[in-house]
């Protein structure tokens, strides 16, 4: 099974939400710009995987013809346009089996020259969440100490152990889409109030569900 390496959620505010985030007991990781894709993002980081709250601050450069077949600009507008706010990302990982569904190859100005980005053409879709395989090739427990700080386990929390896609009841989920929750953890269910979500349940350090971050609220619940 292939390894989740992030999610992603557009929001508006992003110093406002990661405060949020903050404020229920969440460490903020890093944050980073990407120069030319006109987004920047704040990370929270897990045991194995981290969430990402990424905002536009360029909207010449979202829109740009490099970018724009992300779809990030129109995801960005979830609120108003029933578009999806998510993405998802698998991790580059010797022995981790690829998503069996077509792709295209991102190459965001800011990566080095001939580095890019597979990315299912179901996420051509803004529908759809953005299915890509990350840059990353390791969980973030295993990063260097000075880049994973203390991850989250201030706050008694650990791995995420399940992904949940909620989408509205109307929509069917793509071939890719299906694809890729056959590869990875990802489940996919029906929302009954006809809006997109996602929930990660978080464990404790003896493996137990402690917490479930539910998105786009950034509600952290503990259970």
């Amino acid at each position: 099974m292939a390894q989740s390496d992030h999610v992603f959620v557009m929001v508006d505010a992003l110093d406002v939400t990661a405060k949020k985030l903050a404020d229920q007991g969440l460490r903020e990781t890093r944050r980073r710009q990407h120069p030319g894709q006109g987004t920047e993002n704040v990370c929270f980081a897990f045991d194995n995987l981290f969430v990402e709250l990424l905002t536009i601050n360029n909207i010449a450069d979202v829109q740009s013809p490099l970018i724009k077949r992300t779809k990030l600009y129109e995801r960005a507008q979830w609120k108003t346009q029933q578009t999806c706010p998510f993405g998802i990302a698998w991790r580059k990982q010797e022995g981790n089996p690829n998503v069996s569904a077509p792709t295209w190859s991102f190459c965001p100005p800011y990566l080095p020259a001939g580095m890019f980005v597979p990315v299912l053409t179901s996420s051509d879709d803004p529908r759809e969440p953005f299915l890509f395989q990350g840059i990353g090739s390791t969980a973030p427990k295993d990063w260097p100490a000075e880049q994973r700080g203390g991850l989250q386990h201030q706050s008694e929390l650990y791995g995420v152990s399940a992904v949940s896609l909620l989408l509205p009841n109307a929509m069917t989920a793509s071939q890719g889409l299906r694809a890729f929750a056959a590869a990875t953890e990802l489940t996919i269910h029906t929302n009954t109030d006809e809006k997109y979500g996602m929930q990660l349940q978080i464990s404790d350090v003896h493996g137990k569900h402690s917490a479930q971050l539910q998105l786009p609220a950034c509600e952290l619940v503990r259970q």
